[in-house]
């Protein structure tokens, strides 16, 4: 270690934490450690991933359905007769009435100015 380091070192770490990093300086490299063998990536053609890729689709398209429960099945029909209904009240109206209407709701989402602190 060259000089700097030492005094540097010095004004870092503890006597303790100092002589512990000497001893494992100082200490040679055991052969028993395994030497890190690099992954090779597995590059997969594009017939691979066509394959992979048809066999998930499969699986998604032939997987039983869950059926909803009887009443969660009336509860459904009975908002899409609701929804059904609703939706011909408002193709009956005017475009005049349908403008009103909406302003209407425009205006209900709006906040209260009534309410606003005054400035």
């Amino acid at each position: 270690m060259s000089k700097i380091s030492k005094a540097l070192m010095s004004l870092l770490l503890d006597k303790r934490a100092r002589s512990a990093l000497e001893e494992n300086q100082a200490a040679p490299k055991s052969p028993n450690t395994p030497k890190r063998i690099p992954r090779q990536a597995h590059h997969q053609t594009q017939t691979e991933i066509k394959q992979q890729l048809d066999s998930k689709i499969d699986e998604i398209h032939n997987r039983p359905e869950k059926k909803a429960s009887l009443s969660r099945q009336e509860i459904i029909a009975e908002a899409q007769r609701v929804r059904a209904a609703k939706q011909t009240v408002l193709e009956e109206l005017s475009k005049e009435q349908r403008l009103k209407l909406q302003v209407i709701a425009m205006k209900a989402m709006m906040p209260n100015k009534t309410n606003a602190p005054d400035n």
